[in-house]
C-alpha cells in the first residue's frame, strides 16, 4: 500500500475537520426539531446546553489527534499492546479520546503507514510484529548530554523509528587515536568529533574512517571550514559551537560601583576590576589554566605563531608575542584574584561561580548550561583585547564510520541529530549555539535567567580563532599544554618554557 505523505495527511486533517463540522451542525439542527411518531409537524424540545454543544477549536481537535496517536505509539513500544494483541474498537477509541470515528481511522492509518500496526477487514486492528532492531552505536563525549540534550534527542529518535536502537558508548575527550580504533573496529557507528581531535584525524591521514558529505548549506560558512577536506566535501558535520567569553556576577559589580565588562575592555582594565570586585569570601577570576580551549587565547589574541628551523626545533618568531601570556602569569598570583591553591578540574569554574566564590570566569555557551537555574544575575561580555580581539571557537560535529555495518541506520541517526527539529530542540532547551545557522539567529531559549547579552556571538564572528593559527600539531598541543603548568608556576620563564617545550619534542 502507497505510504501517505505530509501533505496528504494534512489534506486528510482538513477534510475531516470538515466533515466534523457538517455532522455537528447537522446534529444541531436535529436537536431541534424531533419528528413526532405520530406523523404530527416537528415539536420543538429544549435547547441542549451551550457546554455540551461546544465544538472543539482547531487546536483542540489536533490536540486530540496527537493524544491518541502518541498514547497508541508509546503502548506499543513499550509492550502495553505486545505483537497480535487487537486494539480497541473504532468506537471505543472515538469515546476515549472524544474523536469522530473518521478522526480514529485517520489515526490509525497513520499507525498503518508507520508499520506498528495491521488493518485486519471485518476483524479489528491488530499490533504488528515488531521486526528486529538495528542497534547503532554512538560514540559521544559525555558532557553532551548536558550542553545538547543528547539523551532526549536520543529517546525522540528512537520514538520516531523503533526498529533502530541507539547505544550509546562514551567518548575520551583528546584521544583521537583511541576513536580512530573504535572506528576501524567497527565498535562504533556514528561520533561525535570536535575541531580539536578532528586535527589529529586530518594530520595523520585518518579521514579515511569517516564518510564524506556535502558541505550542508544551512550550517554558518565558518563550521564547515574546520571540517573541510582537500576534495571540497565535509568529513564531520557540525553540530554546535562556542566561542570562549566572559561570564560575571552583576550583583558584584553593582555591590562595588563598578562598571559592567564592555568590548571596550582590555586585560588591565578586567584586572583593575578584580581588585575591587574580589574579597575575603570570593575569588576575582578563575578559568582551568591547562584546559586546551582556554589557554591557546593567550596566544591567539597576540598573533603568536610558532616557525619551525631545520632540525624541527621551535621557536617564537616575536618574543613581544608571550606578553599576554606572561600577564596573565602575574595576573593569576595576584593576592585574592585567582584560587592558585586549590586543585580543580576542567569544569570547576562554573561550580564556584555558582557558588558566588568567583566574580568572574572564562566560559563558554556549552557551559553556561551549569548555569540554567543559578539564583542570582548573571551575563556574559567579550574576552578582554591584547592585540586582538580574538576568541578560541569550539566546534563539535557528527561523524559516521566509513566501516559501519549499520551504515544506513547510522546516517539515519546523523541526519536526525543535524536536522531542523534537533537542532530546534537543543536551541530551544539549551544555551548551546546549534550550528543550523537559520535556527540559531531565528530561536531563542526557552530558559529561566537568560543572560542579557546572550545574543554575543553574532558580534563576535570576525574575532573567532582556532588553534590551528599556532602552527602546532595535535601532539605539540598537548604537549604545550603540559609545558604550561611549570610556566604559570613561574619555575620557568618564557625561554624556558621554550626550551622545555624542544625539550620534550619527539626527535
Amino acid at each position: 500500500m502507497r505510504k501517505s505523505t505530509g501533505a496528504e495527511y494534512g489534506r486528510l486533517l482538513n477534510l475531516v475537520y470538515i466533515i466534523s463540522d457538517m455532522v455537528i451542525f447537522l446534529s444541531f439542527l436535529y436537536t431541534l426539531y424531533i419528528p413526532d411518531s405520530l406523523g404530527a409537524t416537528h415539536i420543538p424540545i429544549k435547547l441542549i446546553g451551550a457546554s455540551q454543544m461546544a465544538k472543539p477549536d482547531r487546536n483542540t481537535f489536533q490536540n486530540r489527534l496527537n493524544e491518541m496517536m502518541n498514547s497508541i505509539r508509546q503502548n506499543i513500544l513499550k509492550g502495553v499492546y505486545k505483537p497480535g494483541d487487537f486494539l480497541p474498537a473504532e468506537t471505543a477509541l472515538a469515546d476515549q479520546f472524544l474523536l469522530s470515528k473518521n478522526s480514529v481511522r485517520l489515526v490509525l492509518e497513520k499507525l498503518v503507514d508507520d508499520g506498528l500496526i495491521l488493518k485486519i477487514p471485518r476483524v479489528g486492528t491488530q499490533v504488528a510484529s515488531r521486526p528486529q532492531q538495528t542497534v547503532v552505536r554512538f560514540g559521544v563525549y559525555p558532557s553532551l548530554y548536558e550542553e545538547a540534550n543528547i539523551g532526549q534527542l536520543i529517546a525522540r529518535f528512537q520514538e520516531e523509528h523503533p526498529h533502530i536502537r541507539i547505544e550509546p558508548l562514551k567518548l575520551p575527550y583528546f584521544q583521537a587515536e583511541s576513536v580512530k580504533q573504535l572506528l576501524q573496529s567497527g565498535i562504533v557507528d556514528v561520533i561525535t568529533l570536535n575541531h580539536i581531535d578532528y586535527a589529529h584525524f586530518r594530520e595523520n591521514d585518518n579521514l579515511h574512517v569517516l564518510e564524506h558529505y556535502p558541505e550542508p548549506q544551512e550550517v554558518y560558512p565558518f563550521l564547515n571550514d574546520l571540517f573541510a577536506t582537500e576534495e571540497g566535501t565535509v568529513a564531520v558535520r557540525p553540530f554546535i559551537f562556542s566561542p570562549v567569553i566572559l561570564c560575571y556576577n552583576k550583583e558584584h559589580f553593582r555591590q562595588r560601583r563598578l562598571f559592567e565588562p564592555d568590548s571596550s575592555w582590555d586585560w588591565h582594565d578586567l584586572r583593575d576590576a578584580l581588585t575591587k570586585v574580589s574579597s575575603p569570601d570570593r575569588f576575582g577570576l578563575f578559568f582551568h589554566l591547562s584546559s586546551y580551549t582556554r589557554w591557546p587565547i593567550f596566544f591567539l589574541q597576540n598573533r603568536a605563531e610558532f616557525r619551525r628551523d631545520e632540525n624541527g626545533r621551535l621557536s617564537i618568531e616575536d618574543p613581544d608575542m608571550l606578553g599576554l601570556l606572561r600577564f596573565i602569569r602575574e595576573l593569576i598570583h595576584e593576592d585574592g584574584l585567582f584560587p592558585l591553591v586549590m586543585s580543580f578540574g576542567e569544569h570547576d569554574a562554573e561550580k564556584l561561580f555558582k557558588q558566588q566564590k568567583v566574580s568572574v570566569i572564562l566560559t563558554t555557551y556549552y557551559r553556561l548550561n551549569q548555569l540554567i537555574d543559578a539564583d542570582f544575575p548573571f551575563d556574559i561580555a567579550q574576552l578582554p583585547k591584547s592585540r586582538t580581539h580574538d576568541t578560541q571557537l569550539l566546534t563539535t560535529g557528527i561523524a559516521v564510520g566509513s566501516m559501519s555495518a549499520r551504515k544506513d541506520e547510522a546516517r539515519c541517526f546523523a541526519d536526525y541529530l543535524l536536522s531542523e527539529p534537533s537542532q530546534s530542540f537543543i536551541r530551544r532547551h539549551s544555551f548551546s549555539l546549534p550550528a543550523n545557522k537559520w535556527i540559531t539567529e531565528s530561536a531563542q531559549p526557552e530558559l529561566p535567567n537568560k543572560p542579557a547579552r546572550l545574543e554575543l556571538h553574532r558580534e563576535l564572528i570576525p574575532h573567532y580563532a582556532t588553534q590551528d593559527r599556532l602552527k602546532l600539531t595535535f601532539d605539540e598541543i598537548q604537549l604545550l599544554g603540559g609545558c604550561l603548568g611549570q610556566y604559570f608556576s613561574r619555575l620557568v620563564d618564557e625561554d624556558g618554557l621554550i626550551r622545555l617545550f624542544n625539550k620534550q619534542l619527539k626527535p
